[in-house]
């Protein structure tokens, strides 16, 4: 407290009640401040006038309820637009409730509730601001790194050259301008929390997929032949945005199996992923600023100026927060904090085909990738028994075996040399040893149900169970009588039946009397009669198939005759 606002105190709480005002007065013509400021500063430096508190003090002079208020609040703050926060004024609120009836017409004047809105923190503006975030910190390099895709808005690549953007025409005021470009450059970044070091690239595409979003991360985390550029290898922890590429089941499970933690965040969150939204800023400013004097002609200039810029400026721009380069705070990192990509043919059978069945042998054996496991160690395993398995990228060739609920880690099964065969080196050797592999609980069970069936000794020609009663007595279980139903008798024609019979019936006859007969007999004798054929020739057809007579005409039988 300066020594005038210290004088004005003493003289203020000296002076009478009426004197207070000369007092101000005179201040105020000394300062320049208000009489209203200037009381303002006196009680916040200790002046307390002495009057008794109304006892109405905090209570609405208007009678609205806390309920009231809220409804105006909410009904303002559910017309929130995405990134303008809410737009409905007060005065149209409280129009809205006063046509429902939820408060009076002029019961309050729109600047009263504007101060009333304001003094609950719940106006207009205060509903628009960002909620309070969380500062947050990681714990030495590659403990977490942060993703993130932004559309490079001023450039874009058509025909053979690259082309910026007129503002004039690309803004939203004209949308179709846009949908004229059917690919933008997608720029992908990542970047490490503690150090800041960061790696990006430009993908020439229609949007985010999941293919891109692997090829970005497998070139961000490989190892470079470059001494000048170190950043590498795959973080403990990855915080990036809900995207439908990025949060996508073949992705996530990629990142799972790789050791990867991807926490979950609310959607359209910036400041969670606050260091690499302020590199795309830097990007734009110190990459991208320059491409309007030097443009690019194809992607992979592009790309290739890209990592230029990140090799540079990783090297000798000090970051503000440690004051070390980005490259030099990197390198603070220790071996067992720097997970090295695996190999590439590894790394897409994890992301193609991340896990596989497999079903155990009469061995317990599986094998995976040109190598065998045992798994006789699992309990509950069985011959037959179909177990998944799951790469272990950083340990290969270990794997994890899940059976049941629960995921073994097994390591393969120790081959001896050449020269000693190739077998391996747990089998028994023969003439010498004698291994037998554990009984499931099929074998088990068997054993005990051919100890139930024949008893200790299993004779030949044994009946299981001799003696049981199997048949023979079901009918002595129906214990009443059935009711006789009458039923109604098919009639026949009589006359029909008598003078013909299926063909199927004369087939049988004449196979049973002349013989096996040819296909083509066979077709013949179809065509000629048909579904049925007559009684009264049957005999005479079969006497002259036997002979070898039989024409397939109609009169063939008298024909035959006359001859």
């Amino acid at each position: 407290m300066s020594s005038w606002q210290q004088e004005m105190v003493e003289a203020l709480s000296a002076a009478k009640p009426a004197e207070r005002r000369a007092v101000l007065d005179r201040f105020a013509r000394r300062t320049g401040y208000s009489r209203q400021h200037l009381y303002r500063l006196a009680k916040r430096h200790g002046f307390s006038s002495g009057r008794k508190k109304r006892s109405d003090r905090g209570k609405l002079r208007c009678e609205l309820t806390e309920d009231q208020v809220d409804f105006v609040a909410a009904l303002i703050h559910s017309t929130s637009r995405e990134v303008k926060g809410p737009i409905m004024p007060v005065e149209t609120a409280l129009e809205i409730a006063a046509d429902n009836g939820i408060i009076e017409p002029g019961q309050v004047s729109v600047g009263r509730m504007q101060q009333i809105l304001r003094e609950r923190q719940v106006s207009r503006k205060a509903l628009k601001n960002a909620e309070p975030c969380v500062p947050l910190r990681s714990l030495h390099p590659n403990h977490c790194h942060v993703f993130d895709v932004s559309v490079c808005i001023q450039y874009y690549l058509k025909g053979s050259g690259m082309k910026i953007m007129d503002e004039r025409n690309f803004y939203k005021n004209k949308p179709h301008n846009f949908a004229k470009v059917k690919t933008r450059l997608l720029r992908y970044v990542i970047a490490d929390h503690f150090s800041g070091a960061f790696y990006f690239r430009y993908f020439n595409t229609s949007g985010e997929t999941r293919e891109n979003l692997y090829e970005f991360l497998v070139e961000a985390w490989k190892k470079k032949d470059d001494p000048k550029y170190p950043f590498r290898g795959v973080p403990d922890t990855m915080m990036m945005d809900a995207g439908s590429a990025n949060i996508s089941g073949i992705m996530l499970g990629f990142l799972e199996r790789l050791g990867v933690d991807v926490p979950k965040g609310d959607p359209h969150n910036p400041q969670r992923q606050g260091a690499v939204e302020v590199l795309h800023n830097v990007i734009e400013s110190h990459f991208e600023s320059g491409l309007r004097l030097q443009p690019a002609h194809s992607l992979d200039e592009l790309n290739a100026w890209a990592y230029d810029f990140c090799v540079g400026f990783n090297a000798r721009k000090k970051h503000s927060r440690h004051g070390m380069t980005r490259s030099q705070c990197w390198l603070m990192i220790r071996p067992e904090q720097l997970r090295e990509l695996p190999e590439e043919d590894l790394l897409r059978e994890l992301y193609v085909e991340p896990e596989a069945t497999r079903v155990v042998s009469k061995a317990y054996t599986i094998s995976f990738r040109g190598e065998e496991y045992r798994l006789k160690h699992i309990g509950g395993i069985h011959p037959n028994a179909i177990v998944r398995v799951r790469l272990k990228p950083f340990d290969w060739p270990e794997i994890d075996v899940v059976f049941g609920d629960a995921t073994y880690t097994v390591g393969p099964i120790e081959k001896l040399p050449a020269e000693l065969g190739g077998f391996r080196a747990d089998a028994a050797v023969i003439g010498q040893e004698y291994k037998a592999q554990p009984e499931t609980l099929t074998q088990k069970a068997k054993k005990r149900f051919e100890n139930m069936a024949y008893g200790e000794e299993k004779k030949k020609d044994a009946v299981p169970f001799e003696g049981l009663k199997v048949f023979g007595h079901q009918a002595e279980k129906v214990r009443h009588t059935f009711i006789e139903r009458r039923g109604t008798p098919i009639e026949l024609d009589r006359s029909i039946a008598a003078r013909e019979i299926s063909f199927a019936e004369f087939l049988r006859r004449l196979v049973r009397e002349a013989g096996p007969i040819s296909r083509e007999l066979n077709q013949a004798l179809r065509t000629r009669y048909g579904s049925s054929i007559e009684i009264s020739e049957v005999e005479e057809v079969i006497r002259q198939i036997q002979e070898g007579r039989w024409s397939g005409s109609a009169d063939g039988g008298r024909q035959a005759e006359a001859l």
